[in-house]
C-alpha cells in the first residue's frame, strides 16, 4: 500500500527534474543531471501565474468561509438537545454525496445568466455545499467528545453561548478544526471538474492549466510533472503548520 502511493510521487518529483530531451526519451534514464530549468520555465510563463493565484485564492477562501460556517454548525448539532440533529446529519451526508457533475452543468447554466461565469465567486459557491456538509459532521465529532462541563462552567461564569464556544470549546477542539481547514482547502485546492466547468481564462487553477502541457503531438512530460510536485506543496505545508496545532489541541483538551 505505502508503496502505490510512494512510487508515483517519486517518479513525479524524479520526472521534474529532468531535462526535455532525458523526459521524453521512450527509454527511462536513470541517470541524469537534475535540473530546475522546469520550474523556472513554469514561473516564467505568465499564463502559470494567474491559475497560481487563483488556486491560492479559492482554495483559502473556501477553507475560511466554510469553516466559519461549519463551526457554529457543528457546536450548535452537538449540543442542542434536539431530535432532528440525526436527520439534520443524514441531509448534510446526502449534500456531500451529491454527484459533483449533477451540480457543475447547472450552475454553470445559472452563473451564466447572473454574470458570475468565470470568476473565483462562482467556485466558492460551488465549494460550499460539499466542504460545509462533511466539514460540519466531522467537527461535530470531535465536539462530541467535549465534555459538557466545560460548557456549563463557562456558564457559571456568566459566558453566553457564543464566548463559550469561541473562548472554550473551538481552542479544545483545535484537532478536529485542523483537519477540517486541511480537507476544505485541498478539496479545492485539487478540484478539477469544477474549474473546468466554471471557468475559462480569467479564473482558471493550477489543475486545470496543466492541460496546456498535454499537446496533441507531443507530452512535456518534465513540466506537467514540475506543475505536479508544485500542486502537492500545500499538503507538506499544511501537514507541516497543523500538525503542531494537532498535538497542541490533543494535549491541551486533556489537560482540561
Amino acid at each position: 500500500m505505502l508503496a502505490a502511493f510512494t512510487l508515483p510521487t517519486l517518479y513525479a518529483l524524479l520526472t521534474s527534474l529532468q531535462p526535455a530531451s532525458v523526459s521524453l526519451n521512450p527509454v527511462p534514464q536513470w541517470i541524469f543531471t537534475p535540473t530546475l530549468d522546469n520550474f523556472v520555465s513554469l514561473f516564467e510563463d505568465s499564463s502559470f501565474l494567474g491559475p497560481v493565484l487563483n488556486s491560492v485564492q479559492s482554495s483559502v477562501a473556501s477553507a475560511a468561509l466554510a469553516l466559519a460556517i461549519c463551526a457554529p454548525a457543528a457546536y450548535a448539532l452537538s449540543r442542542a438537545n434536539v431530535s432532528s440533529s440525526g436527520v439534520i446529519g443524514m441531509w448534510l451526508l446526502a449534500a456531500r454525496a451529491l454527484p459533483a457533475i449533477g451540480l457543475a452543468i447547472p450552475a454553470y447554466a445559472i452563473f451564466t445568466r447572473i454574470g458570475l461565469s468565470d470568476t473565483i465567486v462562482a467556485l466558492l459557491l460551488v465549494y460550499l455545499p460539499f466542504n460545509v456538509a462533511l466539514a460540519t459532521i466531522m467537527l461535530k465529532v470531535f465536539i462530541d467528545g467535549i465534555p459538557r462541563e466545560l460548557d456549563e462552567a463557562a456558564a457559571i461564569d456568566g459566558a453566553s453561548p457564543l464566548r463559550t464556544m469561541l473562548q472554550v470549546v473551538l481552542p479544545v477542539a483545535r484537532p478536529g478544526l485542523a483537519s477540517v481547514t486541511i480537507m476544505t482547502f485541498l478539496f479545492a485546492w485539487n478540484n478539477f471538474l469544477f474549474p473546468l466547468v466554471l471557468t475559462g481564462s480569467r479564473s482558471a487553477t493550477i489543475p486545470l492549466v496543466l492541460q496546456k502541457f498535454l499537446g496533441s503531438y507531443t507530452l512535456q512530460w518534465n513540466q506537467v510533472m514540475a506543475g505536479v510536485v508544485l500542486l502537492s506543496l500545500p499538503l507538506i505545508v499544511l501537514g507541516a503548520v497543523f500538525g503542531r496545532s494537532m498535538v497542541g489541541g490533543l494535549a491541551a483538551g486533556s489537560v482540561k
